[in-house]
């Protein structure tokens, strides 16, 4: 590794690797992914419920709600989307970190199994993520939901996927979220941004695996096109709700959540900045780090003021 990044040492033990997001490869990851979680939902300590929602098309998006032991009647949610350069399924990190969420947060999470790349690029995981929210609405009274206080929260591909769904809900005027929750997330294909362009050797994801995954995921349109709500960096944030953004110092992702939380502040709307320093992308895997504990008390926080606790 190039000794011009001062990482932690913590974040230094991840390897360095470029993914190509090619059929094959992620055939395999997610197989590995979908054993992995299949063990780590049976040791959560809340109550999980599975659904099986009927697409357009017939087929089923499966989502599942975790629960805490002591809830209001009317509970607070998290609709959670997964990172994984929306190609790679969903880790034991993404159940335990929801888990965390939920009970000190004191709210029920809905967590979004959406179509993942290469065989459902853009619109498809979208429509997903965006559904689940029309789902949580139209059962949030079955569900034990206070609709008001509904938010939105992502990490990487999942902060893409749940900053586009709250530019959309604004602009269908389905709903106005009461926060949204943004980790390192994906804002920007253009991937010119200086940290887009210079991290080419940096631990677990690098610039060449963020424009390999912008090719596979808008392989249905123009080189360069940003369709709307896939690149929510370009859309437009007048109305978007309290927002959480946090960003790791060397990350390919850090300069467009930098500039996101920055153009979310210019429209007026209230942003906590995270702005992490001797990180990568994905490092709070080592939940055991200091910085990444603490990272995890900020985000909690938010969401329990937001949630009005």
């Amino acid at each position: 590794m190039s000794q011009q990044y001062d990482i932690h040492p913590d974040f230094r033990k991840f390897p360095r690797i470029t993914i190509g997001f090619t059929a094959p490869v992620m055939f395999l990851v997610n197989l590995l992914m979908r054993l992995q979680c299949f063990f780590a939902v049976r040791k959560l300590s809340l109550k999980v419920n599975n659904y099986r929602c009927q697409r357009k098309d017939g087929s089923h998006l499966d989502i599942l709600t975790m629960t805490p032991p002591v809830i209001d009647k009317l509970a607070p949610a998290l609709i959670y989307y997964h990172g994984g350069g929306f190609g790679i399924s969903y880790s034991s990190l993404h159940l335990q970190n929801c888990e965390r969420y939920a009970i000190e947060a004191g709210c029920i999470v809905v967590f979004v199994d959406y179509r993942l790349g290469p065989k459902h690029p853009f619109p498809f995981g979208f429509d997903d993520s965006y559904d689940a929210l029309q789902w949580t609405i139209d059962r949030a009274e079955e569900l034990g939901i206070d609709p008001s206080r509904i938010a939105l929260g992502g990490d990487s591909a999942g902060g893409a996927l749940a900053a586009g769904v709250a530019q959309k809900a604004r602009d269908t005027g389905l709903t106005s979220p009461c926060a949204q929750l943004l980790i390192y997330p994906v804002m920007d294909n253009s991937c010119s941004t200086p940290s887009a362009t210079q991290f080419e050797d940096v631990p677990l994801w690098n610039a060449k695996s963020n424009r390999n995954m912008w090719q596979m995921y808008l392989a249905r349109y123009p080189q360069g096109e940003a369709p709307l709500y896939a690149a929510p960096g370009f859309g437009d944030v007048q109305s978007l709700p309290p927002s959480y953004v946090e960003t790791a110092e060397f990350d390919p992702l850090r300069d467009e959540g930098k500039d996101y939380a920055s153009k979310l502040t210019s429209a007026g709307i209230d942003v906590v900045r995270n702005d992490t320093l001797q990180t990568i992308h994905g490092y709070d895997g080592m939940a055991k780090n200091m910085i990444a504990k603490e990272s995890m008390l900020q985000r909690i926080a938010f969401l329990k003021d937001n949630f009005g606790h």
